[in-house]
């Protein structure tokens, strides 16, 4: 097995308690990459209602339904590229299809061998199907497109760079995903997240504690939470 580079038990749950926005907000603090880049197009959307963050080492996957294939990868294959990565593991699938995929790799059957063998969850610029089941037994899905059929649809490329939604994902990125979307999260900026994260409650309650206060708002004291608020960083950062 190659050697990922992961993080602890204890940074998981820490990044489990953040929402995808506060993690974003906390690698703009960076001078990481351009705020714009790192998180996937709004077409990959949560499937599952009020899902909480999910954090996952991504498994990569290509598959393909509109046609068959005289030599699909096996699905033996498939199941040992997901053992190939360290656990919590989240698959992430590029559908050949795209932007018009026909048939479903997802659903309760893959969702239960994906589960049992380590997975949290599955995003794909695809589709996925059997919505209940998969909700009822806490495997969450994000998603382009939901769908009827699996039509001929079989597995590619395992663990090999995947392009969805408009970032690309290798084997074993960190991933993080809840009702807002999609996210990367550096492996090395994980400690910075968290510490950035604690600051930003702190800089974000003095407007937002004015603002629910009952008393009158007016913009000087807009202006002066938000200038104590910035002070918690020593100055202007990311926006509110």
């Amino acid at each position: 097995m190659p050697d990922f580079a992961t993080v602890s038990d204890a940074q998981l749950d820490a990044l489990r308690q953040l929402d995808t926005p506060t993690i974003s907000n906390s690698l703009e603090r960076l001078p990481f990459r351009a705020w714009t880049e790192g998180y996937m197009r709004p077409e990959i959307r949560s499937i599952t209602p009020k899902q909480p963050t999910t954090i996952g080492y991504a498994v990569t996957l290509t598959i393909s339904a509109a046609r068959q294939s005289s030599n699909p990868t096996s699905r033996q294959d498939y199941w040992e590229g997901i053992l190939a990565i360290p656990t919590p593991r989240m698959i992430v699938v590029h559908d050949r299809d795209y932007p018009n995929p026909t048939g479903s790799y997802w659903g309760e059957v893959q969702g239960n061998i994906a589960k049992a063998l380590g997975s949290v969850g599955a995003i794909t610029d695809g589709g996925v199907r059997d919505l209940n089941e998969a909700e009822e037994i806490g495997f969450p899905f994000w998603a382009k497109e939901v769908l009827v059929s699996h039509a001929y649809v079989h597995p590619e490329l395992i663990n090999e760079p995947v392009d969805v939604g408009g970032i690309t994902v290798s084997p074993g990125d960190l991933i993080a995903a809840d009702l807002h979307g999609v996210i990367n999260v550096p492996i090395d900026k994980v400690d910075d997240i968290l510490k950035i994260a604690k600051l930003e409650v702190e800089r974000e309650a003095y407007v937002i504690n004015l603002c629910q206060s009952g008393e009158e708002v007016t913009v000087d004291k807009l202006s002066e939470a938000i200038e104590k608020g910035n002070a918690v960083f020593g100055g202007p950062g990311a926006a509110y």
